[in-house]
Parts: structure tokens; sequence; C-alpha cells
């Protein structure tokens, strides 16, 4: 039994422990997950974004999601500005998401890695998100705040 599948047998035992808990519906299996809205990322984030539905922001979201803030009170001489980053687990990770940020025009980089990084919106406050490609899906994997 290789390392993949001896995970997703003791996570199936777990859930199976726990009286089948819905959260084994956050954790994909390996390959391409059947309930992922779209392979494409750009038909990916348009799902995602969407402010009516948040099943896909709830399930392809990171368990716990990194932020990045700026670190006030902390002198940069010159350099790039400090941050924070802390991490925010549970239904709590997404309350910081700005219901106006979903719906702003992203502009998109792809990053060296294969993951995106999106930028929603276009003013000084637009906040930076990190996908990467985990378990057959994109996941959020990181939020970060602009010096505001």
């Amino acid at each position: 039994m290789d390392v993949h599948t001896f995970r997703r047998w003791l996570l199936g035992m777990g859930m199976l422990a726990l009286g089948g808990s819905g959260h084994a519906q956050s954790m994909p299996a390996e390959g391409d997950d059947p309930s992922c809205p779209a392979q494409d990322f750009a038909q990916f984030l348009r799902h995602f974004t969407d402010p009516a539905d948040d099943r896909v922001r709830m399930r392809y979201t990171t368990d716990p999601l990194e932020y990045e803030t700026p670190a006030y009170g902390v002198a940069s001489e010159g350099g790039p500005v400090a941050t924070e980053v802390h991490r925010e687990a549970g239904p709590a990770r997404l309350r910081r998401l700005r219901g106006a940020t979903l719906r702003a025009t992203p502009a998109i980089t792809p990053l060296a890695e294969g993951g995106q990084q999106v930028r929603l919106g276009d003013d000084a406050q637009a906040e930076q998100y990190t996908f990467a490609r985990r378990y057959g899906c994109w996941m959020l994997t990181r939020v970060a705040r602009p010096q505001g």
C-alpha cells in the first residue's frame, strides 16, 4: 500500500469512526476530483467567487488558511514592509473574504510551481489570493492583505 492510498484509507477509517461526518467531503482524493467545478483555473475561479454560493469556497479553501497582513508598529528601514502570517481554521477562515472583493475583476498571475496568484480589485486594498493544485482541484492556500 503506497503512502497516498494509506492516507485515504486512514482518513476513511477516521470518518467512519466519527459517524460519517461531512468533513470527508472537504478532502478530495488524489487525481482529478470529479466534484471540482473546473480543472481550468479561470473557470474554477468563476465558481469560487460566486457570491451567491459559498460551497466551492468552503470545500476548496485549505484548513487552516494562511493570512498575511502588514505588521503595524514594526519598523522597516527602507526594505519591504514587515508582515505577519497567522492561520485561521474552520468556517471562520472565510469570514475575512470581502463580498465586494469576490465580485471584483480578477488579475491572474501564474506562479512558477504551477499555482496561480489572483488579485481581486484594482484599489489600494485589493487582496492577493494564492491557489495551488491539491487533491485533484485548485485550493485557496493564502490571502495577503496590502499595507493600508
